[in-house]
C-alpha cells in the first residue's frame, strides 16, 4: 500500500489529538536545515485547537516562513532522555509605544 500524503494526513489531525496520543512535532527550516520539536500541549498554550496542517511557524534562525515542514513523530522508548525538545519556558508581555497625529 502506498504511503499516505503527510499533508493530508496534518489535514485530518488535530493539536488536541496529537497531544491525546503522545506526538511530538517536528518543525524543520529547509532554508537554514534546523530541526526543533515541541509538545502539542505547549502549542496549545499558544493557539487554539486547530489541524496541523494550518499551523504556521516562522524559522527564529532565518525568519523565514516559506521554507517551514511540520511532522507528527511518535516517540518511543529510546528516545526517553535523548531526544531534545523545545519548551514553552513562559510568556511576557512586550511593551511598544503607539502613536497618534494631532496637531499643535
Amino acid at each position: 500500500m502506498p504511503e499516505m500524503n503527510i499533508s493530508k494526513k496534518l489535514s485530518r489531525w488535530s493539536l488536541e489529538e496529537a497531544r491525546q496520543v503522545g506526538h511530538v512535532l517536528v518543525v524543520r527550516c529547509g532554508l537554514c536545515n534546523i530541526t526543533r520539536r515541541f509538545l502539542p500541549d505547549d502549542i496549545l498554550k499558544l493557539h487554539k485547537n486547530t489541524a496541523l496542517s494550518r499551523l504556521r511557524f516562522v524559522c527564529q534562525e532565518c525568519n523565514q516562513s516559506a521554507y517551514i515542514e511540520v511532522k507528527v513523530y511518535h516517540p518511543s522508548s529510546w528516545d526517553v532522555g535523548k531526544l531534545p525538545i523545545r519548551r514553552l519556558a513562559g510568556m511576557r508581555d512586550i511593551k511598544k509605544p503607539i502613536w497618534r497625529d494631532e496637531t499643535l
